[in-house]
């Protein structure tokens, strides 16, 4: 069997009667190889992909973290204007899986990296904000669009927490160790924050997810039955979350 890598008739040289090359043809391969423009090699070196913005409060604004791009290169590349979405983004579907949510996360309007040029060798750093508007794991994708078609990204991710309700359920956790297992984040369904345990045949749900002028009170949902525990404000009095 023969192989032929190329088809140019001129200078063939024939190696052990199975390898002809065409010289001009090689050439010209090689030729058209160096012709294909090299994607620029910019990536983020800071923080490490595992980075987590913590268990933030509601609308608290204290979680920051600067997102560093690096330009590894041999060519300068414009960065375009730095962004959060949530395309390309994969979650689960099951209870407490985590919520794609890019508006809890904020690019600064401050010095970062977009429109800046950076040379080979050069960085930049942009200030992104986790400011958590619903209980539960959160995560988008953080976007640095790069100058030659390179879109360099990140999935980002925090927690929210709802206070005193979650600080009542991390109290329950250790007084009722096994009653309450394997339990799930805490999660949304409208009006109750609510995390669940032993497979989802237990939850301890809070009606404090929308605003209300009764006292929000934390149930128990067993059986398919729910049942009241008493005010939220008191449990929490008894686990010292306030």
């Amino acid at each position: 069997m023969r192989y032929i890598l190329a088809t140019t008739p001129r200078t063939n040289i024939q190696m052990n009667g199975h390898l002809k090359v065409t010289i001009r043809g090689a050439v010209l391969l090689l030729g058209l190889i160096c012709m294909v423009p090299v994607k620029a090699q910019v990536e983020i070196t800071d923080p490490a992909p595992s980075h987590h913005f913590g268990k933030i409060p509601l609308g608290e604004t204290y979680a920051t973290q600067y997102f560093s791009l690096f330009n590894r290169g041999n060519t300068p590349v414009t960065v375009g204007q730095v962004s959060v979405d949530g395309n390309e983004v994969v979650v689960c579907m099951a209870i407490g899986c985590p919520t794609i949510a890019p508006n809890d996360f904020v690019v600064s309007t401050g010095v970062g990296c977009s429109g800046l040029t950076l040379a080979p060798g050069a960085g930049c750093s942009t200030l992104i904000s986790f400011v958590p508007t619903v209980a539960g794991d959160r995560v988008a994708r953080l976007v640095f669009p790069v100058s030659d078609g390179n879109t360099t990204t990140r999935t980002i991710a925090g927690t929210g927490v709802s206070q005193p309700f979650d600080c009542v359920l991390d109290w329950a956790e250790q007084q009722f160790k096994t009653l309450l297992t394997n339990p799930t984040p805490t999660f949304l369904i409208s009006p109750f924050y609510a995390r669940c345990y032993q497979g989802g045949s237990i939850c301890l749900g809070a009606d404090s997810a929308v605003p209300s002028f009764a006292p929000a009170s934390v149930y128990l949902y067993q059986n398919q039955t729910l049942q009241s525990l008493g005010f939220l404000s008191d449990i929490a009095t008894m686990a010292k979350c306030q």
